[in-house]
């Protein structure tokens, strides 16, 4: 085994009673060696890189803090290194603003080379915002165009929102076509029937009413009447506000194909089958009762798969002959589970 001095000398704890009682009754060189000791070491953790930097910060070392969060990113990586630079870049955008713009990009651009997609979205977002306040607006349209290719899949849908919002406030409802028609390419099926609502909208208010229809004729294809109603209530309504009787004729036409579409879709329909069977796995979580489960499965509740049951007849004699023949008969013990079969359907 090893010597205790040799085991206590990388002891965190005793180098964090180290470090305060330095900077309670040392000097700031003597606390900066603690800490530059502890970072030797190599055994630091993000809260010794935080207090590291704000004790810097606190004496006017600006820079030297700056070093501690980058000296802290390469030794952390995520997703601890995420919570580093967004502290590192908040505080530098707070201290400098616009007057180290080239500077504040090249962070920025460190920062998104390695950062994986879940954690690039706020970023992106504080990158954009920093050339809205002091760069050029063409720079913030193009983060935020390469926001929405970066991004994880479950926020790129909310990516494409802010990025249009955005270029509709700095140039115009008009300069979003192009983004609308490249999300509606990108995005899944149930995100691309609202950006094509949306986008039939625009449309709609800016007179343009058969683009508005051609949209709408786009968008049917990612829409099942039965799983996206509203879709098609928002078509209806356009027509009926905007449209004739042969126009509304060809909606209801395409609606009819659509469906057929889905109805003989093979993907679809194994698509319904796994989401059915989860509703059905979620509702015996929530019940807790396997036997409840399949008593709702044999009812056959919507949604859900009903087991057929047999249409069996019972014939009860009270007088007569037959009265006698059936007391004469041996008692056969009942099957709950058995199915009764007709002579008839054999036939």
């Amino acid at each position: 085994t090893l010597p205790v001095q040799i085991r206590v000398y990388k002891s965190l704890r005793l180098w964090s009673f180290y470090v305060d009682l330095e900077e309670s009754i040392g000097t700031v060189e003597s606390t900066k060696a603690v800490y530059d000791r502890i970072l030797e070491l190599k055994i630091a953790n993000p809260q010794i890189i935080v207090n590291y930097a704000n004790f810097l910060e606190e004496n006017k070392f600006f820079e030297d803090s700056y070093k501690v969060y980058e000296r802290g990113i390469d030794l952390f990586g995520y997703p601890i290194a995420f919570e580093l630079w967004n502290t590192y870049l908040l505080k530098f955008i707070e201290r400098y603003g616009g007057t180290k713009l080239e500077r504040a990009r090249d962070l920025f651009e460190q920062a998104l080379e390695k950062v994986p997609a879940k954690y690039a979205k706020p970023f992106y977002l504080m990158y954009g915002n920093l050339e809205e306040t002091h760069g050029l607006a063409r720079h913030a349209m193009s983060i935020y165009d390469r926001a929405t290719k970066a991004v994880a899949t479950e926020d790129r849908a909310d990516m494409y929102h802010f990025y249009i919002a955005k270029a509709a406030t700095m140039f115009g409802v008009t300069s979003t076509r192009e983004i609308y028609e490249r999300a509606i390419e990108v995005l899944p099926d149930k995100d691309a029937r609202v950006m094509c609502m949306r986008f039939a909208e625009m449309e709609r208010k800016l007179g343009e009413i058969d683009r508005a229809r051609g949209i709408f004729a786009h968008g049917s294809q990612f829409c099942d009447p039965r799983i996206a109603p509203d879709y098609w209530h928002a078509w209806h309504d356009f027509e009926v506000q905007h449209g004739n009787e042969d126009t509304f004729k060809e909606m209801l036409r395409i609606k009819r194909s659509v469906q057929v579409k889905f109805n003989t879709d093979v993907s679809y329909i194994t698509a319904q089958m796994l989401q059915s069977q989860e509703k059905a796995k979620a509702a015996a979580a929530a019940s807790g009762d396997a036997m409840q489960t399949l008593d709702r499965m044999t009812i056959g509740g919507p949604g859900e798969m009903a087991f057929v049951k047999s249409k069996a007849h019972s014939v009860q004699v009270t007088h007569g002959e037959g009265a006698e023949s059936s007391e004469a008969a041996p008692a056969v013990p009942s099957n709950p589970d058995e199915i009764a079969i007709d002579d008839d359907e054999d036939l």
